[in-house]
């Protein structure tokens, strides 16, 4: 199982790396701008060792081939992502002819998912709960991709994105998804649970009534 944390502010992203075994960073120029970041500050704060998922702005193939390689001469770690829109999908057949792997995102349907892998997209992201506003069954959808890719051993991976609440993200981690990509603030309900924390206090709280202190070895 991989988690990858969806965001753009570099505080954040320092935190869940160094403390959570986070496989990678991704973000889209709608979070870059609401994160007040920058793709300079990205690079220059996301480890090496952690892949870090940037996406293009050109609309036309040519341009989106010319940005993909401007955002991988910045760092070995980066992988491009680019939206599965016609003229996305020829740029990535392009790109894999020339060796370049790329995440095809903003997918919407099983049929997309399956073209992406088929122009030679390395990744997709399925948007799970953008899919659920336009009354599509995002969590069906996604495990609809997983199913066909399993069938015909296509490969290329499933990294779901767009996510509500942690559900979601359980459904799909059940039904044997085996990367998502969520913002910090579904990260800490993923990895705090508030029960867990009070047992926790609950237990020191015990240990200190019956000995008088939080000393283990006593």
């Amino acid at each position: 199982m991989e988690f990858y944390l969806d965001s753009a502010d570099v505080k954040t992203i320092q935190k869940y790396v160094k403390n959570f075994n986070v496989k990678g960073v991704t973000c889209n120029p709608t979070i870059i701008i609401k994160d007040g970041g920058s793709i300079k500050e990205l690079v220059e704060n996301v480890p090496k060792d952690v892949e870090l998922y940037l996406q293009v702005l050109a609309q036309d193939h040519e341009g989106i081939m010319e940005e993909t390689k401007q955002l991988m001469s910045l760092s070995p770690n980066i992988i491009v992502k680019i939206p599965a829109t016609p003229e996305g999908l020829i740029a990535i057949r392009k790109l894999k002819e020339e060796g370049i792997d790329t995440l095809a995102t903003a997918i919407y349907s099983v049929n997309q998912a399956l073209m992406a892998a088929n122009c030679g997209a390395a990744y997709v992201a399925p948007y799970v709960n953008r899919m659920n506003n336009l009354e599509i069954d995002g969590i069906q959808a996604t495990l609809d991709i997983k199913k066909v890719f399993d069938e015909q051993k296509i490969d290329c991976k499933i990294i779901a994105a767009s996510f509500k609440n942690t559900a979601q993200v359980q459904k799909l981690i059940v039904n044997g998804i085996e990367a998502v990509t969520i913002g910090a603030d579904l990260f800490e309900r993923v990895i705090c649970n508030n029960e867990s924390v009070q047992a926790a206090k609950d237990f020191a709280d015990a240990w200190e009534n019956a000995y008088g202190s939080l000393e283990l070895l006593i």
